[in-house]
């Protein structure tokens, strides 16, 4: 089961529904005590999953601090699908799991509430900082639109070239910096005997960061939205670009054989066990391969080299307040509640994912990805949040890009049909 990204919030994920009660009493302390209140919150993350036992440790100090009762219910990833219509009901949770990706989606639905006041907040026992001095603002706009700021992230995630520096010190000490130093690293890889890349091919949106990365980091924020926007973006020379990147993969051979076939995790496990050089993927990578992780491996990262903006995806994973829920004002209190560093230290060393908090480092084979994002001039949401619109992601471009990435059309033939079926979608979505 693919865990520790976005997709949590996403994906279509056959597991079985595991609900589990939560419900801490104390001294009543608040306004929320006295009138009896129950914050509720519906999670999709499994109660066996590090992020669910951080939030169940959090949720239960934070009943027993303000006397009031958490409900709470841990239902895997196929619990929410039926969060969108209870909520717009009126009938859902105060609090749900919401991500980059999916913050379109929520907004559409006038379910997300604003939390643009918890930036104010401060976070408690942390000597006046507030909520705003703790996230940074990469962060916050992975988590905004233009209505402002739309979940309150705990957890930053990114995309990058993942390697293992005990058995490639080159790559620690001198990154490729460019297209071209990329492909003759590839090139000596291949030379060598080794396979350069491992490639879990019928995941698509694993595909799709070759792509999405060689477009979207050279070009900046809605590069790759532009596509999906406006059929006629695709005449721009940079999509061209992108795609002809991609194609240079693919007629180079530097996959494993057979690459599209293979089942989500194999190549992931076979990249961190040195089967080949390469795996781009999230910063979720490093915790899901942990179970085959050699000893004397040294995870490390850099960012796909292709010039121009050296863009930065910075999404995020955190907690949305639901805008028709009955006690707003205590979920927001408990977003603040949530960013104290113990509970983002946590993060880090339980989940092994990056905080979004910025004083906080990540786990080790993170630190090149936080460093990124810390250090980037400029910054994207996750697949540039053209991931929003099903119909043109999942039916159209997803397919597309695998076609491109297997070598069986052309980078000319991928914009000539991107544009028309892009062409097409929007007419028969006005």
């Amino acid at each position: 089961m693919i865990k520790q990204t976005v997709r949590v919030l996403t994906a279509a994920v056959v597991v079985g529904t595991l609900a589990t009660g939560l419900a801490a009493c104390g001294q009543k302390n608040s306004p929320a005590a006295a009138s009896n209140t129950t914050l509720s919150y519906r999670s999709i993350w499994s109660a066996d999953e590090p992020q669910a036992k951080i939030l169940k440790s959090a949720l239960d100090e934070f009943a027993a601090k303000e006397g009031l009762t958490v409900d709470v219910k841990f239902v895997g990833r196929t619990g929410g699908d039926a969060l969108t219509t209870e909520m717009a009901a009126g009938k859902g949770p105060d609090l749900f799991d919401a991500g980059s990706d999916n913050l379109p989606a929520w907004r559409a639905q006038n379910l997300a509430a604003p939390v643009d006041d918890v930036l104010k907040m401060e976070v408690p026992g942390e000597n006046g900082k507030t909520v705003a001095d703790v996230i940074p603002v990469s962060l916050q706009k992975a988590a905004s639109d233009d209505k402002g700021l739309g979940f309150l992230p705990h957890t930053a995630i990114s995309t990058a070239v993942w390697f293992d520096a005990a058995k490639h010190p080159e790559l620690a000490s001198n990154p490729p910096r460019d297209w071209d130093a990329f492909i003759s690293y590839l090139d000596k890889a291949k030379a060598a005997g080794r396979t350069p890349i491992c490639q879990d091919g019928t995941v698509p949106f694993y595909n799709v960061y070759w792509l999405y990365s060689a477009l979207v980091n050279a070009n900046g924020s809605g590069s790759l939205l532009d596509l999906q926007k406006n059929a006629d973006s695709w005449d721009k020379p940079e999509v061209l670009d992108a795609a002809k990147k991609v194609e240079q993969l693919a007629k180079g051979g530097y996959f494993q054989s057979n690459f599209i076939a293979t089942k989500y995790p194999a190549a992931q496990n076979d990249w961190i066990q040195g089967k080949c050089d390469l795996n781009i993927n999230g910063t979720w990578l490093a915790s899901e391969v942990s179970p085959s992780t050699p000893k004397t491996a040294e995870i490390r990262s850099f960012q796909l080299p292709v010039g121009g903006k050296e863009s930065v995806e910075a999404g995020a994973l955190g907690l949305g307040v639901n805008a028709k829920g009955k006690n707003q004002e205590v979920a927001k209190k408990f977003l603040a509640f949530f960013e104290q560093s113990k509970y983002q230290e946590q993060i880090a060393a339980q989940a092994n994912n990056i905080p979004a908090r910025s004083d906080v480092a990540a786990p080790k084979p993170l630190a090149d990805a936080q460093k990124a994002l810390a250090d980037a001039k400029d910054v994207h949401l996750t697949y540039d949040t053209a991931a929003g619109n099903k119909a043109w992601w999942n039916d159209m471009f997803l397919p597309l890009d695998d076609q491109l990435l297997q070598g069986k059309i052309s980078a000319e033939q991928f914009v000539q049909q991107g544009k028309q079926k892009s062409a097409q979608i929007t007419a028969g979505q006005k």
